[in-house]
């Protein structure tokens, strides 16, 4: 297992990599759930990422944003252009579960306790608990501190419904969010993303970067007139 650091450190810059994100823990979790296995905590802290292609000079092992020797800042590139794995961890609470077996539940612990269900008296199902869990981790650590991530908004509102049973397989959340992902226009996906708590000077100077940015990585690509 490669050092793994959290999934947002260093944050993300473009709506591309966010993209990335989702697809990669939706499909991570449709595949353990159609094995059998509910993770029952894949909140933030329980989603890490392989950073190595981000960090070619490497970084100090606790103060991850100093050099090996302290230094200095440790340098990262972009996700962009250095994809990155991420890793679901911590399955201490994890339930398996056979064929045939019911995927109801009892416990109230979880690092994310916003699940409606969570309960040690009344049994509830450890599939869709992961469903909204991951939908939670979405609103919190996405929507809630970037501006025009909107059009992930009916998935994460689906993943969160109250009633568990209203909620969409992890397999269903997948095709819904690749059918969110097809519509995008190519222009959107390597935008900089805005953090909602930027002021408007910092909006000004990172949006006329960033339109430079995404104005030359559109020309190498053959997208728009050289």
């Amino acid at each position: 297992m490669p050092y793994l650091r959290q999934f947002n450190d260093p944050p993300f810059e473009v709506v591309e990599e966010v993209l990335d994100f989702i697809k990669q823990t939706l499909e991570g979790l449709a595949f353990i759930h159609s094995h059998g296995v509910a993770h029952r905590d894949c909140s933030t802290m329980n989603i890490m990422m392989d950073a190595r292609p981000l960090y070619p000079d490497d970084h100090h092992p606790q103060q991850t944003h100093l050099s090996p020797d302290t230094k200095r800042s440790a340098r990262h590139l972009s996700r962009l252009e250095h994809p990155v794995k991420y890793y679901y961890i911590d399955w201490g609470m994890s339930s398996y579960f056979s064929d045939g077996d019911s995927p109801y539940v009892l416990g109230a612990k979880g690092a994310d306790q916003d699940p409606p269900e969570l309960s040690n008296v009344h049994p509830y199902d450890a599939f869709m608990l992961d469903i909204f869990i991951l939908g939670h981790l979405y609103e919190v650590n996405l929507l809630q501190v970037y501006h025009g991530l909107d059009f992930l908004q009916p998935l994460v509102t689906a993943m969160m419904r109250e009633q568990p049973e209203r909620r969409p397989t992890a397999e269903a959340a997948l095709r819904m969010f690749n059918d969110i992902r097809q519509k995008l226009a190519h222009t959107q996906l390597p935008w900089r993303l805005r953090k909602r708590a930027e002021s408007g000077t910092e909006r000004v100077v990172y949006d006329t970067l960033s339109a430079a940015k995404v104005g030359f990585k559109l020309v190498r690509r053959g997208l728009i007139g050289t």
